[in-house]
Parts: C-alpha cells; sequence; structure tokens
C-alpha cells in the first residue's frame, strides 16, 4: 500500500511547528536554568520559573501534537463491541 505524498506547504508547516514547538521547549529551559543558576527570588523570580515551566510544558504538548499530525492515518483497533458480531 503505498501513502499518498504530502503537498509541500503541509509538510513545511508540520516540520516549522514542530520546531517551533522546540525552540519553546529550549528556551523555557533556558529561563528555568537561569532562574535557578541566579538564584532568582521573590515575586519575579516566581513569575519567570513558572512562565519557564509553562513554556516547557506548552512546547511539549504542541512537539507531541506535531509529531501527531504527521501519522496520517489511525492503525486498526480492537472494539469490544465487534466481539459479538463474531
Amino acid at each position: 500500500m503505498s501513502e499518498s505524498p504530502e503537498h509541500p506547504a503541509t509538510l513545511y508547516r508540520r516540520i516549522v511547528g514542530v520546531g517551533v514547538a522546540v525552540a519553546t521547549v529550549v528556551v523555557g529551559g533556558i529561563i528555568v536554568l537561569l532562574g535557578i543558576g541566579f538564584g532568582w527570588g521573590g515575586l519575579g523570580g516566581g513569575f519567570a520559573l513558572g512562565g519557564g515551566i509553562g513554556l516547557a510544558l506548552a512546547g511539549t504538548y504542541f512537539w507531541g501534537y506535531g509529531n501527531g499530525l504527521r501519522r496520517p492515518v489511525s492503525r486498526a483497533t480492537w472494539l469490544p463491541s465487534r466481539d459479538a458480531r463474531g
């Protein structure tokens, strides 16, 4: 079974989307490491650490979402309701 080739614009959007997600994870990690390394405290430090963690989590979510978009068709799955049909 051959798969149809993807449209170049769609492929480009997926690559850019995953790239942006990876960059978001990296920026979030850098913010967290800077906050810990420089010992940022108080309200500003809390915002920085929370923002860094939030960026990393959002980037991870969108990275997984972008990887899921690359899979063209879901595979066959077992459904309990189809067992009774035999």
